[in-house]
């Protein structure tokens, strides 16, 4: 019987071990350097969030704020609830933009967790093609990395919200 009970437990270990494996190789092929041409024209493009509300970045002549994550981002779990609210007390009237360019990430598991992180859903948009990553990123992207946008130009990009992405942030004003 105990080899039984021994038996029925190493499925599920061998199951959480292929998840970690895979989730730490998704973010070794992520992680490394990400290139943005800082000073440069942004690129233009529109995306929808899930509340399917269209953004579009070619009619609008002030600051945004992009943030990309996934579902299975660790560092985002923290990090988004943060920068939402700085954004909501400090620049309500800013855009903000939590995209997801993993293909993986259905709909349904962006909406799980955005509900998770109490941040509404109309901050949330699904770039499941990568259309608007591809725009602004040559190579890997690192998750989260944030991105300033003013006048149409790229401001800043950080790979962490700390209290030096929050300033900068607070530059773009």
């Amino acid at each position: 019987m105990q080899q039984s009970g021994s038996s029925s437990k190493q499925p599920t270990l061998e199951c959480n071990t292929m998840r970690f494996v895979k989730l730490l190789v998704f973010l070794l092929v992520f992680l490394g350097a990400v290139e943005t041409p800082f000073g440069k024209d942004a690129p233009s493009f529109w995306i929808k969030n899930l509340e399917r509300q269209r953004f579009d970045s070619r009619k609008l002549d002030q600051p945004y704020v992009l943030s990309f994550f996934f579902v299975g981002c660790v560092p985002c779990i923290k990090e988004i609830p943060a920068l939402y609210k700085l954004m909501k007390s400090e620049f309500p009237e800013t855009p903000l933009l939590f995209i997801d360019p993993v293909k993986e990430d259905s709909r349904k598991d962006i909406l799980k967790f955005s509900k998770k992180l109490k941040v509404p859903r109309s901050y949330f948009y699904r770039d499941n093609f990568g259309s608007v990553s591809k725009k602004f990123f040559t190579g890997k992207i690192a998750f989260p990395t944030i991105i300033g946008i003013r006048d149409k130009e790229f401001k800043f990009q950080s790979n962490k919200f700390d209290d030096e992405t929050a300033s900068m942030i607070m530059d773009l004003y």
